[in-house]
């Protein structure tokens, strides 16, 4: 056989690919994201290798062809859609058949497009995905043009058919692309799998399974070897293992790796080690490469969850995939922002609803110290629009669940499979019966380590069919009123709230009833493994929700437009905290803390009354139009005793008690200044926290969260955008709008606000404050050197900020 050594072999491909700078080749897996094509709408014959495309945008992916047009009324994805756009879009890409690809097999990996995407190259067919967040992969090598000549890659997405989701899902190649190439013999996609056996502080014990092909035409011998490198570079464990391999065949190599005295990962101490498994045949023929933390965990009817024998309340969050003002085009650097934000709110859970993530937010909940639980469906052959996944259940789940768990199942962060969310089959109990069957013996197949699961917002109808007790854990859809009862009835039952609103107080007698004290269950009781908020932040799409006044009355009076997505979250939409986030501070974070929130609205006057999804109206300033009014104030905190102070003067200390109320609850005569309130723990500690009335607005002040950047095409630094009076009080009510441009080595990505009725168009280059702020999204180039963002806003000074990109 020739062979050719890896290493030299992809040094060779890195000219080949041209890649941005500072993109890593990893493991024949090369970034494919750069120097696409693209064009709106239908064009007959494009994926024909001499289609004409001069005319076509050059543009790199990810991409979202749908955040970039206007938001419309009349558009067909409607309210759940965001009333954004839907169409076809093409793309297209050429690359050289280098020499080093002889004898090598060549695949293209897409981790996700949306949606029905099909795939050519050279002008030969490669098939269609019709769902839209699973990863998949063709092989190119039979239809590769000889060396030296150019190949097109075309691929067509179609969102046309709407709805086809119950939310914003974007359109295009919103995920990476990677070229892979490979030997003949080879670790198949996919094709590692490694997991604890057992661990604990002394030692542990960590099991393999290596999948490999071997596509020659003579039999192989090689030599497979696995390895667990620690922080530190130094080699913690390692199994070998001699193979003799069949032309055609493909075996799976079964290891074992003992470790002494291990880090084991947790939400606390996420310790990683890389897993490297090479296989060597003389020389290196092919590897692998992933981090993996080492660690247990158990979920208990009766104690809730564990990880590595330490009880662990979930204290999770719902997210949809969507970036904000990115739509679905998430770079990576936005997944790590996001899930700090959720880190410092105490959040140590994560469910990904209704789909599979992108890969690079699970390496995100790994390093960062998060559990997930992933989960595939929102919907099953039972369909819940018009255009969904239901018509395409029967022919694709099973390679769907096999892409969805093989990719995801190395990932110590992931502790349980979900296999839908709130499906129509919760009223058909045979349907119900025969597909979660089916769906468990395709999914255990490829991981029978973890338990299973889905989410039930009829928790009564599934009681009654059966369906749960097939399952290992179950998750409570807004069902707190039925914890204790199915506890006692169903002692086995590991119970968790999969989605719970975040406001602690019940929207009076309305749908799925629960009292304070049945959400103080949820939150006290060890038997609740815990809770999933819904949601982390606001999306894009399922306009309306959380509208505050709908009450119970949301079912019978749905708002649409102007709404343009969901205000559900503690997170705005730009990554700005609400109210509701510094409450669940408070109670998930032990950092002693206390924070004012007031009345901006009368809706707000009654603790108790409040949109079923969302947070009474308030918000952390003290500006209201009328000295005298009495205004109800909120204060989150975590000590026993909070004062509140009003211009100096005190207005009374308060004992607090989450048994006893889940925030404190003062109602105060308006009168302009500042308003405190200091906190005191146990242990004499003092923390306080106040709001200042604002005057009118004098200058806008830009604050990116990082200031040097990677050349690379893809980095981003998030700037927050302020105005500010003449005493830098930020002020409440300015809505100025507010024009950016960005000069240098970066670019303007995207520009947001948190006002959900907001139609100003992400990519436009202007926004308005909502609150007093806004936010504008510098994107890297691949050049090094200086990036200038510059705001102006009528007869306000030009602010400006300057990053670097290296």
């Amino acid at each position: 056989m020739k062979r050719i050594a890896l290493v030299s072999f992809l040094m060779c491909l890195v000219a080949f690919t041209s890649c941005k700078n500072n993109q890593k080749v990893n493991d024949g897996k090369i970034p494919f994201d750069f120097d696409w094509k693209f064009a709106l709408n239908d064009h007959p014959g494009a994926e024909q290798p001499g289609f004409d495309d001069s005319e076509w945008r050059l543009l790199d992916v990810p991409h979202d062809f749908s955040i970039e047009q206007p938001f419309d009324s009349t558009f067909t994805t409607g309210a759940g859609g965001g009333y954004t756009y839907s169409g076809i879009g093409w793309y297209r890409k050429s690359f050289i058949t280098e020499k080093e690809f002889t004898d090598k097999k060549l695949t293209v990996l897409f981790d996700g497009v949306y949606r029905n995407s099909e795939v050519w190259i050279n002008g030969h067919y490669l098939g269609i995905r019709p769902y839209g967040y699973s990863s998949f992969y063709y092989d190119l090598t039979p239809h590769l043009n000889p060396t030296g000549e150019a190949n097109i890659l075309a691929v067509k997405v179609n969102t046309t058919e709407q709805p086809n989701s119950r939310w914003y899902t974007g359109s295009g190649i919103y995920r990476h692309v990677w070229l892979v190439a490979k030997n003949k013999l080879h670790i198949n996609q996919w094709g590692v799998f490694a997991r604890t056996v057992d661990a604990n502080e002394n030692e542990a014990s960590v099991d393999v399974s290596i999948e490999l092909s071997n596509e020659n035409e003579a039999d192989q011998s090689c030599t497979v070897i696995t390895k667990l490198i620690d922080a530190s570079g130094n080699e913690a464990g390692k199994s070998e293992s001699k193979i003799d391999i069949k032309a055609g065949q493909q075996l799976k190599v079964e290891q074992n790796i003992q470790i002494e005295n291990p880090a084991l990962w947790s939400v606390e101490t996420p310790n990683l080690y890389r897993l490297q498994v090479e296989v060597r045949s003389d020389d290196l023929v092919d590897s692998y490469a992933s981090s993996f933390g080492v660690r247990t965990f158990k979920f208990d009817s009766n104690k809730g969850f564990s990880l590595n024998g330490k009880h662990l309340k979930l204290k999770g969050v719902n997210n949809h995939h969507d970036g904000g003002p990115l739509g679905a085009a998430v770079f990576d650097y936005t997944h790590k922002r996001q899930l700090a934000i959720l880190k410092e709110m105490g959040c140590n859970a994560l469910r990904m609803s209704h789909n599979p993530p992108s890969p690079e937010l699970l390496a995100y909940a790994d390093s960062m110290g998060f559990v997930v639980i992933d989960e595939i469906f929102d919907e099953w052959m039972d369909g819940k629009t018009p255009a969904g996944y239901s018509p395409h259940f029967e022919e694709w789940y099973e390679r769907d669940v096999e892409n969805w768990i093989k990719r995801d199942r190395n990932h110590p962060s992931v502790i349980a499979w979900s296999v839908g969310n709130e499906l129509r089959e919760q009223y058909n109990k045979d349907n119900a019966l025969k597909i979660i069957n089916m769906l468990l013996e395709a999914s255990r197949k490829h991981d029978d380590t973890r338990p299973f699961t889905l989410a039930c917002n009829e928790i009564v109808n599934f009681n009654s069919f059966g369906v749960l007790e097939l399952l290992d854990i179950t998750g409570y859809n807004y069902q707190e009123a039925f914890y204790e009862t199915d506890h006692e009835k169903y002692p086995n039952r590991v119970i968790f709230g999969s989605e719970t609103v975040i406001y602690p107080y019940h929207p009076g007698d309305c749908w799925q009833l629960r009292s304070y004290e049945q959400w103080l269950e949820g939150q006290l009781e060890d038997y609740v493994a815990g809770e999933f908020l819904w949601t982390g932040f606001d999306y894009i799409g399922e306009a309306g929700i959380g509208e505050v006044g709908t009450g119970c009355e949301f079912w019978k009076t749905w708002p649409t437009w102007p709404w343009r997505g969901a205000d559900c979250g503690v997170v705005d939409m730009c990554g700005f905290p609400k109210p509701g986030y510094w409450f669940r501070k408070a109670l998930w974070n032990n950092e002693p803390m206390v924070y004012i929130a007031v009345q901006t609205d009368e809706s707000a006057r009654d603790r108790e009354i409040c949109s079923f999804w969302n947070w009474p109206k308030v918000e952390a300033h003290w500006n209201h139009d009328k000295v005298g009014d009495t205004l109800a104030v909120h204060v989150y905190t975590n000590v026993p005793d909070v004062e509140l102070k009003l211009n100096g003067k005190s207005l009374g200390t308060r004992k607090w008690d989450l048994k006893q109320e889940a925030f404190l609850f003062f109602e105060v005569p308006y009168e302009p200044g500042k308003l405190e309130a200091f906190g005191k723990t146990k242990d004499g500690i003092t923390v306080s926290f106040a709001v200042q009335t604002a005057g009118e607005p004098a200058k806008i002040v830009l604050t990116p969260d990082r200031k040097t950047l990677k050349a690379n095409g893809q980095d981003l630094s998030y700037v927050t955008v302020q105005v500010l009076d003449t005493n830098d009080v930020p002020v409440p009510f300015a809505s100025n709008m507010i024009t950016f441009e960005v000069n240098g080595a970066g670019k303007l990505a995207a520009v947001g606000n948190g006002n959900q009725q907001s139609h100003t168009s992400f990519k436009g280059g202007k926004m308005e404050a909502y609150l007093g702020g806004c936010l504008a999204v510098v994107q890297s180039t691949d050049k090094k050197g200086e990036i200038t963002i510059v705001a102006k806003s009528g007869a306000l000074p030009v602010a400006t900020a300057t990053l670097a990109a290296e």
